[in-house]
């Protein structure tokens, strides 16, 4: 009875671990961002807020050891680079460039998320071309 109780203990223990360790190991490994502000530079150079865009409170994860981008927010991103892996007085600094049809052109995407924050929350910029989204990651 003892041995059996025992064996119970030790596969419920297991199951518990199974189930908590993502959780646990996907919060030091991802960073979780959420838009709260989407717009982009007008030809003439002012900023226009999207206002209704459908991107505000859509969520995406960054993985921080490699920079790729989890969710539907923004267009496919690939082959990131991270130039900078983030500390409390520095952003955490992500861009990926991609060579455009033309001769010598090219567009480049770059994040920054800032990792001091205060209440744990901590603000993000990505700015693609003419399009700029602000919000807040964990």
């Amino acid at each position: 009875m003892f041995a059996q109780m025992h064996k119970l203990s030790l596969f419920l223990t297991l199951i518990c671990a199974a189930l908590i360790s993502p959780v646990v190991l996907a919060n030091e490994k991802t960073y979780r961002c959420e838009v709260l502000s989407d717009a982009y530079i007008k030809s003439n150079g002012e900023l226009d807020i999207v206002k209704d865009s459908p991107r505000i409170g859509q969520e995406f994860a960054v993985v921080k050891k490699t920079g790729e981008v989890i969710g539907d927010v923004m267009d496919f991103l690939g082959k990131p680079k991270v130039i900078a892996s983030g500390s409390n007085g520095n952003a955490y600094k992500v861009i990926w460039t991609q060579k455009s049809a033309g001769k010598n052109g090219a567009f480049v995407d770059y994040l920054s998320i800032e990792g001091f924050a205060k209440d744990g929350k901590k603000s993000f910029g990505f700015f693609s071309g003419a399009l700029l989204m602000t919000g807040v990651c964990e």
